[in-house]
């Protein structure tokens, strides 16, 4: 478990942001508690190395330095000031780590022993390596989840945030926007690790901003919003134009004016240019489209996307198809912030740019129907009139809002339970202090405390001496509660009461934040409250009622992408000369099947195999125009059976998994064997050596050669060999898979002479089996399915419990695992008994 100390130097840098922000909002009271809340870090605690990981430690590196490093770093000489032997197995010490890391950096490179002593083997080499980057990985991990702390503190993420947010106040905040709170960082892909989550003066600043903007919209403290709707046609998107524009108008035709917008082109005709959307007040908006969309046969469907500029969000895409005399009307809600924005309507559908060429002009010839086109206007149809490009014709946008479900707002009812303040200094006070109660119970998570109430109500106190009105007064001390400690953090313990297991309140919390990732609902709050939330039948219903809820989708969506690394998807972009079918919709639909075969697995309680070997995946249409599978049409994911011939199924062939495994050009094999070794088998490489050359290209002269083919002369050198072992060949097994996951069965090579080659996809693991290709691997990794349970074991619990995984941890991922072999690895069944386990339950 870890804290989060906000040291002298932030609290100096805080101090001019919370002045703005005291003159801004006359929050004295808030400022004063947001620096508070820097100053509960309890001392971490140093944990000491398990007998089991010094035995495995002492069994491999010991004989090792014995053999070939104590005559130049023993008692009797201490080259470089380095001795060995008596080097402090403290990994957890800074300067320790810091010997230990130069020890292995100088035998994985190579560099020592000297050239003229005898040398280790590879295997040697890798087996040392192995040991001191466990060792280095078991402190790093151990200093996440320091046991003796009696306090931890562990930040809301940002998604934990906008969904908090949403279930307390019944508001969306827009988190994400460029203006929203800070990304946040990712430690081995999950981005919810307590010690990676830290506290900045920027966090100080957003967090007051998005709280002072969600209040001004959950309270009614004015007169409700007047609702507009504003309506944008071709005058608006400025297809017409001045006194052109009074002509249509007169004829009574400007009504019939259409947009076309053809592949890669926006509403105005040139990429990049939109239009304002002026949102005077924020809140939740509804927009409605009117267009026709004209599928070519065999091409692509026409997809529309309505960007908003400057917030760089998309509000909506979709794809559409209907008949030019047929147009459809789409609607969609957005919540937008207090803005102008700058708005673009888009065929999303790559093709070619025809900046160069109007379809149409802005000041005569309005476009009414295909059949009215001009000669040296761009084609869309041929001599009969078929589409020959993926079309739009847009008719109008309009948006309404704000929209409110009622006035006051539910939110506003809920925290004003007992309806206006009546009349009276006690009463008002009376009331006040009930209400502050009955938040912070729900924002904290936990009963509030006296104290809590009392520094609260002060700051209504100030507010009302100065004329402020009973409601508008309350908004600072809320504002308070959301900008404090136990609000942002996830607080487990309490000083100077330390307990092994987590209370039924801290227990709530840490289920609701696991399966929802948000706080818990009414009904967890209650059973926390009875005292029964622990006991095991009710755990069990709870969890069980949890992931039947709606919610639970956070989870099915947040795990797979954290545990699989899926924020790396597009992080190099493909080359588009090299890739030209590679859009954004693809790369959307690529997560989006591993995203949605995680859910698939969850939803029906399918076991762990199906992620290494499956008969079906989730596809959309254009997902299987990728993987070249015929039969699924709509842009909507459903199950898919597959046949041999598809070469698909499981995890490791989907195409995101392959994406972020590659490089914008080509595929990693390297890579991909480094991504089963971490996010399938659990048994992460070390770092590679120093000054690593890279792999060689190919001669002009020579005949074209594959990947594998330079590997293999990478692999000679004997410093590289014995971890390309482990990893290469995991890698090599997806050589019929090019950088975006085509199946291919050659490689497409641009240096060299000749034929492009043909591909060899077959391995020997390090433990000596063989296998031809992918689907010869996937069968060996089932085999070992005990082993990827228990890693897949140590993936969940690290996403649950927020920490990394310990070696003290180990046994009870073991017997996680083995408690669910006897249900085929059931996924609903491995949450559950996770949830019923010691370690959950533990601090």
């Amino acid at each position: 478990m870890t804290t989060h100390p906000i040291s002298p130097a932030v609290r100096a840098q805080l101090a001019p942001s919370v002045s703005r922000w005291r003159t801004r909002l006359r929050l004295l009271p808030l400022a004063a508690a947001l620096v508070a809340s820097g100053q509960f870090a309890a001392a971490e605690a140093a944990t000491a190395t398990p007998a089991e990981a010094v035995r495995e430690f002492d069994a491999v590196v010991k004989p090792f330095l014995a053999a070939h490093c104590l005559d130049c770093h023993g008692d009797k000489k201490q080259k470089g000031d380095l001795r060995l032997d008596t080097l402090a197995r403290d990994f957890a010490s800074p300067g320790a780590a810091g010997h230990w890391m130069e020890v292995m950096e100088r035998i994985n490179s190579g560099d020592m022993p000297p050239k003229k002593q005898a040398r280790p083997s590879p295997a040697e080499v890798a087996r040392v390596a192995d040991q001191i980057t466990a060792q280095l990985t078991e402190a790093d991990i151990s200093r996440q989840a320091a046991e003796g702390e009696t306090v931890s503190f562990r930040r809301l993420s940002r998604d934990e945030y906008r969904n908090t947010m949403r279930d307390l106040l019944g508001v969306s905040s827009d988190v994400s926007d460029p203006t929203g709170l800070p990304e946040d960082p990712d430690w081995q892909g999950f981005e919810r690790i307590g010690a990676v989550l830290t506290v900045s003066p920027a966090h100080i600043e957003k967090y007051l901003a998005a709280a002072d903007a969600a209040l001004a919209e959950a309270l009614a403290l004015g007169p409700m919003p007047e609702v507009k709707t504003v309506r944008l046609g071709p005058v608006e998107f400025h297809r017409i134009r001045g006194e052109f524009a009074k002509e249509l108008a007169a004829q009574g035709t400007a009504k019939k004016v259409r947009i076309d917008i053809v592949p890669n082109n926006g509403a105005n005709g040139t990429p990049g240019e939109g239009n304002d959307l002026v949102i005077p007040v924020a809140g939740e908006y509804r927009f409605r489209v009117q267009l026709s969309a004209l599928r070519p046969a065999g091409g692509r469907t026409p997809r529309l996307l309505v960007y908003a500029a400057g917030i760089d969000r998309v509000l909506f895409e979709q794809d559409v198809e209907a008949p030019e005399d047929q147009p459809v009307t789409l609607e969609f809600h957005a919540h937008l912030p207090a803005a102008v924005l700058q708005m673009r309507v888009i065929n999303a559908v790559p093709g070619p740019n025809p900046e160069g060429r109007q379809s149409r002009p802005l000041d005569s010839k309005p476009f009414f129907a295909l059949k009215a086109r001009q000669p040296w206007q761009i084609k869309l149809t041929d001599d009969a009139f078929t589409p020959i490009w993926p079309t739009i014709l847009l008719d109008w946008l309009e948006y309404e809002g704000p929209l409110q479900a009622s006035w006051p707002p539910p939110a506003h009812q809920r925290i004003f339970f007992a309806g206006p303040v009546s009349k009276g200094a006690a009463r008002e006070t009376e009331y006040a202090r009930a209400i502050l109660a009955r938040f912070l119970g729900r924002a904290f998570r936990r009963p509030a405390q006296p104290g809590e109430v009392d520094g609260l109500m002060k700051v209504f106190a100030r507010e009302r001496a100065l004329g402020t009105s009973f409601a508008a007064s309350l908004k600072p001390a809320l504002l308070a509660a959301l900008c404090s400690k136990s609000f942002l953090y996830l607080v487990e313990g309490k000083a100077g009461a330390p307990a092994p297991k987590l209370d039924d309140w801290e227990l709530a919390a840490r289920l609701s934040y696991f399966l929802w990732s948000s706080m818990p609902d009414e009904h967890l709050l209650e059973l926390a409250r009875q005292g029964t939330l622990h006991l095991p039948t009710t755990l069990h219903a709870e969890t069980r009622r949890m992931l039947a809820d709606s919610r639970a989708q956070a989870f099915l969506e947040a795990f797979p992408r954290q545990w699989l690394q899926l924020r790396r998807v597009g992080m190099f972009a493909p080359d588009r000369k090299l890739y030209p079918d590679y859009d954004d919709y693809l790369e959307k639909s690529m997560v989006a099947e591993t995203t949605g075969f995680f859910r698939e697995v969850a939803t029906h309680d399918l076991g762990l195999r199906e992620f290494l070997e499956s008969d079906w995946t989730m596809l959309n249409e254009r997902l299987a125009l990728h993987y070249g599978i015929s039969g699924v049409g709509g842009q909507e994911f459903r199950r898919v059976a597959l046949k041999p011939e598809d070469h698909r199924g499981g995890l490791l062939t989907q195409a995101a998994v392959l994406s972020l495994t590659s490089d914008g050009t080509r595929h990693r094999p390297v890579h991909r064997g480094k991504w089963i070794l971490e996010s399938i088998i659990g048994k992460p490489p070390p770092p590679p050596p120093a000054n690593v050359p890279p792999i060689k290209g190919g001669e002009a002269n020579q005949p074209k050669a594959t990947l594998r083919a330079r590997l293999e002369a990478h692999r000679s050198d004997a410093n590289c060999a014995a971890c390309h072992r482990k990893i290469d060949p995991l890698g090599l097994a997806f050589d019929n898979y090019d950088a975006i996951g085509h199946w291919r069965t050659e490689e497409t090579v641009r240096d060299g002479a000749g034929a492009n080659p043909k591909l060899d996809p077959s391995g020997e693991l390090i433990d000596g089996r063989t296998f031809a290709d992918a689907a010869g691997l996937k069968q060996l990794l089932v085999a070992d399915l005990e082993r990827f349970a228990v890693a897949f074991c140590d993936k969940l619990a690290t996403y649950a419990l927020r920490r990394g995984m310990t070696f003290a941890d180990r046994k009870d991922l073991a017997a996680l695992a083995a408690g669910a072999k006897s249900q085929d690895y059931r996924l609903a069944t491995l949450i559950e008994q996770l949830v019923a386990s010691d370690l959950f339950q533990k601090r």
